[in-house]
Order: structure tokens, then sequence, then C-alpha cells
């Protein structure tokens, strides 16, 4: 299930709200806790169901190693039980999202027919792995104090963070569900809630999968001239953006309603000054976990500066990996690293430079890149980036044709300009509008706030009967 679907927003979404409050207020936590869990486990099973017993199994592993962990002062039972749990989920992420690229790659370099299992790739695997994975290290360290089984697959299945994220803290989450203050309903945070979800369900109906048809479009192109690879480029850089920045507004929207504070995890990245900058506010729950568990275990920026920058290097590589399972990922990731590394060598020589140079710059480098990220292969991307070098190749009368979705036959001329006037908007929007964050601290119960969230609401429904998804869903 998906949060821009009818039966979420329409179905799940209320009947959940309701029950939860009204058990809350009758019943002890655990039943209130009990609902929850079996509500955010068949929201997750409602996509695929063979994906259930692959959660299930994750949680019930890792709860048995955290436990023993947590009762045990044994030194070596700890241990081995933090082996066998890294073990566990490297493994069965290694397995279900990496198995067939191992195999293929090895097939290529030795010439070997080794079967492909087209495994499909069940759902936040990637996310919910990562969360567990922290947490073990946690308890590992005595840094967390274990509650009950259901509060800790709660914990892990929450669904609005299960399959795109945030990748939550144990230590973050926990004391918000056992505070008997939160169990209650507060008409505050419902209603504040529900205007941040509007505006995700807005970025992602309304603009992410509108502006998809024209990335998707162009990506499917053979031959680029110079404004179609622009217009894709920009297009995609819009997309993603609107598409995991809504994503995470209803995520953090869903948590509110609950009583649940999600930790932000998506600030205004295309205005920063550098790629380090971009990292601290795109994704911030991923980059700090691999801040944590690859980047300061490899060293950090406590060793030489040669090592410093192999750090840095590793852990952009890894962040690729994390993202997908193809070259493409990887090199994505590794540019990333190559950059960062200029700008810790530079550093100096490039804070001279002024403000908007520098996000211009760093816009540019990451629009750049997100071709290479989009890109169904090498070729793929090469395509769309030989179009830049394309003489001749500014004639606009192409840009129509990126708008064709063979339902609508507008004029190339009408099409033309409501892209070009659609991307200049967006982007003026995103460079210098204030996000749905800083937005929402303004947020009161007033008639003005009831009736924008109420437009924006039924605008997003109105895009809703087209077939959506994230695109984080696929990592």
């Amino acid at each position: 299930m998906v949060f821009s679907s009818y039966e979420f927003v329409f179905a799940f979404l209320p009947i959940v709200l309701i029950i939860n409050f009204v058990l809350a207020k009758y019943f002890p936590k655990w039943v209130q806790h009990s609902f929850l869990l079996a509500a955010s486990l068949y929201f997750y099973a409602y996509f695929n169901f063979s994906y259930f017993p692959i959660i299930a199994a994750s949680i019930l592993v890792n709860y048995f190693l955290a436990k023993i962990m947590h009762d045990k002062d044994n030194p070596s039972v700890r241990k081995l039980c933090l082996v066998l749990g890294v073990i566990f989920n490297i493994g069965m992420l290694g397995y279900f999202k990496y198995y067939d690229f191992f195999v293929e790659n090895i097939n290529i370099v030795f010439g070997t027919s080794f079967f492909l299992k087209n495994i499909l790739l069940p759902l936040g695997i990637s996310f919910f792995t990562f969360q567990q994975f922290s947490f073990l290290i946690s308890v590992y360290k005595r840094e967390e104090q274990l509650e009950g089984f259901i509060d800790y697959a709660l914990f892990v299945t929450f669904f609005p963070q299960l399959v795109a994220g945030p990748i939550v803290l144990y230590s973050e989450m926990m004391p918000q569900f056992v505070d008997e203050k939160r169990r209650r309903v507060n008409f505050a945070n419902l209603s504040k809630g529900i205007y941040i979800f509007a505006f995700g369900l807005f970025k992602k109906l309304v603009i992410a999968d509108t502006i998809a048809l024209v990335a998707n479009n162009g990506f499917a192109l053979q031959n680029f001239t110079f404004v179609t690879s622009l217009i894709t480029m920009l297009s995609y850089t819009l997309q993603i953006y609107f598409d995991f920045s809504g994503y995470s507004d209803m995520a953090i929207g869903l948590g509110k309603m609950f009583n649940i504070d999600i930790p932000l995890n998506f600030d205004s990245p295309y205005k920063t000054e550098s790629i380090t900058a971009f990292w601290r506010k795109w994704h911030i729950t991923l980059g700090r976990a691999l801040s944590t568990y690859v980047y300061i275990p490899l060293g950090g920026n406590r060793v030489s500066k040669q090592r410093k920058y192999i750090n840095l290097m590793a852990t952009f590589i890894v962040s690729g990996i994390w993202h997908g399972a193809a070259w493409t990922f990887v090199l994505w990731g590794a540019l990333h690293g190559i950059i960062s590394v200029f700008e810790n060598v530079f550093d100096k020589a490039l804070k001279k430079i002024p403000h908007v140079i520098r996000v211009a710059g760093t816009f540019l480098s990451v629009a750049l890149l997100w071709v290479l990220f989009r890109a169904t292969s090498f070729e793929n991307a090469l395509n769309v980036y030989k179009g830049f070098f394309v003489f001749g190749g500014f004639n606009i009368s192409s840009i129509g044709a990126l708008m064709q979705d063979n339902i609508l036959n507008f004029p190339d001329i009408f099409d033309t300009i409501f892209l070009l006037s659609s991307l200049f908007v967006l982007y003026f929007i995103v460079f210098f509008k204030k996000n749905v964050f800083e937005m929402s601290n303004k947020f009161s119960t007033t008639t003005k706030y009831a009736i924008l969230t109420a437009l924006i609401l039924a605008v997003s429904v109105v895009h809703m009967s087209r077939e959506s998804i994230f695109i984080y869903f696929n990592f």
C-alpha cells in the first residue's frame, strides 16, 4: 500500500487512526501497540504478501539476538550474538538485493553461466535491515534499554517510516511509543499532521508524477539534442526532489497524527553550497547512519588527510551500493565522493567564491549526476550526456514531444510553453520559498489553514487515479 492511494487515504488511515485512539482510551498500552503493529504489517503485506515472511523473520531473529545481548553479561556470548546479527542482516540484504548483481558480474568476468534468480526486491528491505543493524550495535554497546517484543516490532514496522525511511533510532522512537501522554488523541497534532501530509501528497501526485512524464519520455529517447538533454536532466532533478521530499513530508505528517515525532529527513538540499552540505540535507538519516557505521569506524576525520579522503570515498561508494545493485549506482556514489574530497582539499579557496556561484555549481553537479542515477545503463546515461555537446541542438521545437502521453494531444507550442513555465515556477519554489517543515512551524488551527489544507487535498485526490509509486521504494 502506498500513501498516495485511495485505499490508504480514505480507508486504511482513518480506520487505523480511530481504532488506535479508541483502544488507547479504553485498553492498556499493549493492546493499542498490538493493533498498530498488526496494522503496520497489513500495510506492508498489502503490496505483496510474499514480503511478509521476510520482514517477520528479520524481526524475530534480530529481537532474539538483541534479547540475549541485553540479558547476558558474558562478553563472548554477547560478541557472538553481534557477529551472528551482522552476518544475518548483511546476508539477507546481500541475497535479496545483490545476489543477481554479483552472479551476473561473475559470469561476465569468468565466463561462467551461473543461474540468475531474478529475485524480487522486498519492499523497504534496505531501510528496516539498516534500522535493525543499527539497533543491534546499540544494544551491544549497552546504549539501549530493550522493551518487549511487541514494542520492538512496532519500532521496526511503524508504517509511516517503514518502506522508505527515515532510518530511525530506537532511542528516538521508543520513548515516544511508551509515553502515556502520546497515547491520547491530540487535535493540534492531528490537524498539523494532516496539513503536512496534504503538502506531501500534493508534491508527490501533482508535481513529481506530472514531471515524471517528461523525465521518462526523455530517458527513453535514442538521440538527444542540447535542449532535450537539458530538459530531461532538469525534469528528473525535480521529479526525484518532489517525490522524496513528498514522501518525507507525508511520513512526518502521519507520525504527527499519531503523536509521534519522526525525524526530519529532507531539508531543502538544492540550496546548499557543497556536496558535503547537500548530503546533510538530502536523506539526512541515511547520512547519519553511514557516518556512524562506515565513516567513523574507518577513522573518520581523526586520521591523516589522505586517510580521511579514502574514508570519504569509501563511505560514498557504500552509499551508491546501498541505493542500487548496478555499476551506475557505484559510479554515482564514487563521483559524489570525488567531489567531496575535492571540496575538502580546496576548502579555503572555495569559501572565497560567492555563495550564489557555489550553490549553482553544487546544483549543477548534483543534477548531472542524477542522470547517472536514473539511467537504465551506462549507454543510456552517455546518450543524455552526449546531447549537451550537440552543436545546433538549441531548437526548442523538440520540447513539446517530451510532454506526449498518448492520451491528450495538445499542440507542441502549448506543451512547450506549459513545460518551460512549470520548470521555471518549480525551480523558483525550490530555491526561493520555504519548505513544508519551515512553513509548518507557523501552522495554527484557523479557518485559513483549514481551507488551504482542504484545497490541497482536493487537488491531490483529482490526480490520485493514475498509478503511482515512490522512487525510493526501489531501494
